[in-house]
């Protein structure tokens, strides 16, 4: 139970605005329509040269456009170079996998031969979910590189070669690198300049908020987070130094405003405890890739905990539909991987859940309109275009209403422009969808239940442990301090660590999190005022300054 009189901590969003509501998402429809022409644009090219077959692989590699919306575009290139490759290696396994599978079926063999795409989609998704949480790659994630490894394994099933999978893949990608890196030309700062805007604009909406408004916790983090993502984009930008440009001075604004809004009102606890000393200078940029990638490599990481449950989840949830020969194990473990691949937060997974089940039953009924048209050639590539507009218009509002775009473009992509009777195909894609939910929520529910205790007290004494670090560093000579800011580095990305494993368990086990609160806030308090303080380039930091933290330090280890 939580104590009212207790700290205040962050709830998750209530059921009815998760599962019915449409926020607002800022603009969609650059990127809906990047995504439909990249999707589109090598999928038409290979109908005209009388590839229908081969051009559906070439509209999944182009689904590497996604990753890099949102990103600037000097980062912008190699995430979806990066995202292409391996959707092209996805569906090379999956090619080689289902060709394979479908030579044994022919020479007579067990329908259990199916089992080995489970295991290869069950791989993916593990990988997938565990680089994107390592990194904290943020959405997509590693779903459509699972899709990918489906698909293309339903294409062999068409006569197309593996080799001529992964290569049809890869010309998807140079289609999704050319058009994501497009408006590059005419507004080569445009990514930056929305997440700024962004920016500013959460940070006035939560100074106009009442003091004892019921939503102002969630809001400060989620403010914070936006000031948070506007400094990362101005680092992958270049972007810096202060007083050299506008768009840092506007930031730089907007952070001293939310940290006046906060002092002004006090924060939602007494002690004046925030996600991010908005005070201190522009957060440092993120650490290495491999500091992050080994930093996981614990059973108490994030993406480890995340990485084991869809594992275990996808390899049940095929293994049930191969046992009922219901004819498209993917589609179960794709189910499981929607639900599971973001982590541990089961609030958030259960809506998800709900999301599925509701979406794919009304996607179902739009794909029986669909099938019924027999759409083939450059009419089925202009349907796929449509539906993938409409996914990426409304993904990020409502989960539920994307995945009734989403079901008909995954089964008419998987169906390769073949036709029969619709109606075991929307009875077996049903049974799969509810088998992936259930047994992806009971893994959700049930799998190392209390796994976000274990995250969180694991992610604080990170924090606690880069303290350790970095303060000797700060009582060393200028010239002696070369390892201050990777220490520095390591410190801010750890904080955030912290902050996002306390969210999950607040919503987790908000009784729990509660009576955790109080050190965990210490710890974070302590964090920030350490990379707020300025350290000077003539002389080392206040001695006493560094005795207090010391023992503040000493109390918390």
């Amino acid at each position: 139970m939580v104590d009212p009189d207790g700290p205040k901590i962050p709830s998750p969003a209530p059921a009815r605005s998760v599962l019915f509501g449409l926020p607002p998402a800022g603009r969609r429809l650059p990127g809906a329509t990047r995504a439909a022409v990249a999707f589109g644009a090598p999928a038409l090219l290979a109908v005209a040269l009388g590839h229908e077959q081969q051009g559906l692989m070439a509209a999944t590699g182009a689904l590497a456009v996604i990753f890099g919306e949102g990103q600037v575009y000097r980062r912008r290139w190699r995430v979806i170079s990066a995202a292409a490759l391996s959707l092209a290696a996805a569906a090379f396994a999956g090619g080689f996998t289902g060709e394979l599978i479908q030579a044994r079926l022919a020479a007579g063999g067990s329908h259990w031969w199916q089992l080995i795409l489970v295991v290869l989609m069950s791989a993916v998704a593990v990988a997938g979910t565990f680089v994107n949480s390592a990194l904290r790659l943020g959405p997509p994630g590693g779903f459509f590189f699972v899709l990918a490894a489906g698909v293309g394994a339903l294409i062999t099933g068409h006569g197309v070669p593996p080799v001529q999978v992964g290569l049809w893949t890869l010309i998807g990608g140079v289609s999704a690198l050319i058009v994501g890196m497009s408006a590059a030309l005419t507004r080569a700062h445009a990514p930056e300049q929305r997440a700024v805007a962004a920016a500013v604009a959460a940070v006035r909406d939560f100074a106009g908020l009442d003091r004892g408004a019921g939503d102002r916790t969630d809001a400060r983090y989620a403010t914070a987070m936006k000031v948070q993502t506007a400094w990362a984009l101005l680092d992958d930008a270049r972007r810096p130094g202060s007083g050299a440009d506008e768009l840092v001075d506007t930031l730089a604004g907007a952070q001293r405003d939310f940290a006046e809004a906060l002092n002004r009102t006090g924060s939602d606890d007494d002690e004046s405890d925030l996600l991010f000393d908005t005070g201190r200078p522009a957060p440092t940029p993120r650490p290495s890739l491999r500091y992050r990638m080994l930093r996981s490599l614990s059973p108490d990481s994030h993406a480890a905990v995340s990485a084991v449950r869809i594992g275990i989840a996808g390899l049940l949830a095929g293994g049930v539909t191969v046992a009922l020969e219901l004819g498209r194990p993917d589609w179960a473990v794709l189910t499981v991987t929607v639900l599971l691949h973001q982590g541990p937060d089961r609030i958030r997974g259960t809506y998800r859940g709900v999301h599925r089940i509701g979406g794919t039953a009304l996607g179902l009924v739009l794909f029986t309109g669909l099938y019924a048209l027999e759409p083939r050639g450059w009419a089925l590539v202009l349907v796929l275009m449509a539906l993938q507009f409409a996914i990426e218009i409304f993904v990020a509002r409502n989960y539920g209403l994307a995945v009734v775009f989403i079901t008909p473009l995954a089964l008419l992509m998987g169906g390769g422009g073949q036709y029969g009777n619709v109606l075991p195909v929307v009875r077996d894609r049903l049974i799969e969808s509810v088998i992936g939910v259930l047994i992806g929520l009971a893994a959700l529910w049930s799998i190392d239940r209390r796994a976000h205790r274990r995250v969180l007290l694991r992610n604080d004494q990170r924090v606690v442990e880069a303290i350790d670090r970095i303060l000797p560093s700060m009582a060393l000579l200028p010239h002696e301090r070369a390892a201050l800011p990777g220490a520095r580095r390591e410190l801010e990305f750890e904080l955030m660590g912290s902050t996002l494993s306390a969210i999950d368990a607040a919503h987790n086990e908000p009784g729990w999190a509660q009576a955790h609160w109080t050190r965990h806030r210490r710890i974070r308090r302590l964090g920030h005022r350490v990379l707020a303080t300025h350290v000077s380039a003539d002389a080392p930091a206040d001695p006493a300054q560094l005795a207090g933290w010391s023992r503040s330090l000493a109390e918390l280890a």
